[in-house]
C-alpha cells in the first residue's frame, strides 16, 4: 500500500506539471491528472506479488493496515479471492485482536469481515471435502420421525392423508428411504439402510441427548449447541465402526 502510494504521488506530480504546460483548462487537467494516476497505479498494482519477497504470509501490521484501508464492501470482494491461508490469517488476526479495545464503530466492521471470511473458508473447505462428508444430522430426523409416527398412534391418527398408516411411516424402512438423497454438487448418492436406523435408534435409546449433555457439562446455549452436534457425530459413527 505504501509502494502504491508512492507510485500514485510520483503519477500525480508528473502529470501535473505536464499538463500544467499544456494550455488545458482547470476541469481538463484534473481528468487528465485522474486518468493518468489511475492507470500508473493499476500497472502497478498488477506488477506486484500478493506479498512481498521471501514472505509467505501476511503480517499482523499488514492485515491491520488493510483493515483500516478497505471498507466492509471492499473486503467482501478481496475474500472472495482468497484461499484457505488467506482466510485463516484473517481470521486469526481478527480473532487475536479481539480482546484489545477497539472504537465501536471498528468492532463492528471487524464482525462483518469475520462473517465473510468465515462463509469464505467454509466453502473452499467443502470445495475440496465435500465427497467425504456424511450427514450427521440422520439420527436426529431419524428420531424426530420415529417420535412423530408413535405420537400419532398414541392419539389415534392412525393414517396419513395419503392413506399409508402412520407405523408404517415410522418403520426403519420408511425412515431410511427419506433420509436417502444425492449431493447433486458433488454427484454423490447418500444411501442410507434400515440397518443403520435401527442401530441409530438403539444408541440413543441408551444414551439420550439430555443425559449427554449433562455428562459434558453443557449448561448453557453455546456448549449445548457444540453438545448437539458432538453427540449426533458420536450416534452416527458408532454404526461405520460397528460395521
Amino acid at each position: 500500500m505504501a509502494d502504491l502510494r508512492t507510485k500514485a504521488l510520483e503519477a500525480y506530480r508528473t502529470v501535473e506539471r505536464r499538463a500544467a504546460r499544456s494550455g488545458l483548462s482547470r476541469e481538463q487537467v484534473s481528468e487528465l491528472v485522474c486518468q493518468h494516476t489511475h492507470e500508473r497505479v493499476l500497472k502497478a498494482g498488477k506488477e506486484m506479488g500478493t506479498l512481498p519477497p521471501g514472505q509467505s504470509a501476511p503480517t499482523p501490521k499488514q492485515i491491520e493496515a488493510a483493515l483500516e484501508a478497505f471498507t466492509v464492501e471492499q473486503w467482501a470482494s478481496l475474500i472472495g479471492g482468497l484461499d484457505q491461508s488467506g482466510t485463516a490469517a484473517l481470521l486469526a488476526h481478527i480473532r487475536r485482536e479481539r480482546n484489545e479495545p477497539k472504537p465501536e464503530h471498528y468492532e463492528w466492521k471487524m464482525e462483518r469481515i469475520e462473517r465473510r471470511a468465515i462463509m469464505r473458508d467454509t466453502d473452499l473447505w467443502l470445495a475440496e471435502h465435500r465427497d467425504r462428508l456424511v450427514p450427521i444430522s440422520d439420527p436426529f430426523w431419524a428420531g424426530f420421525w420415529r417420535d412423530l409416527a408413535r405420537e400419532a398412534n398414541r392419539v389415534g391418527k392412525g393414517r396419513s392423508a395419503n392413506g399409508r398408516s402412520i407405523a408404517e411411516l415410522g418403520s426403519n424402512s420408511s425412515i431410511a428411504r427419506r433420509l436417502t438423497k444425492r449431493d447433486e454438487q458433488a454427484g454423490r448418492e447418500m444411501k442410507v439402510d434400515d440397518r443403520e436406523v435401527k442401530r441409530w435408534l438403539e444408541q440413543m435409546e441408551m444414551l439420550r441427548f439430555e443425559q449427554y449433555a449433562a455428562d459434558v457439562g453443557a449448561d448453557d446455549d453455546e456448549k449445548r449447541a457444540v453438545a448437539f452436534i458432538d453427540y449426533y457425530t458420536m450416534i452416527h459413527k458408532k454404526y461405520q465402526r460397528k460395521n
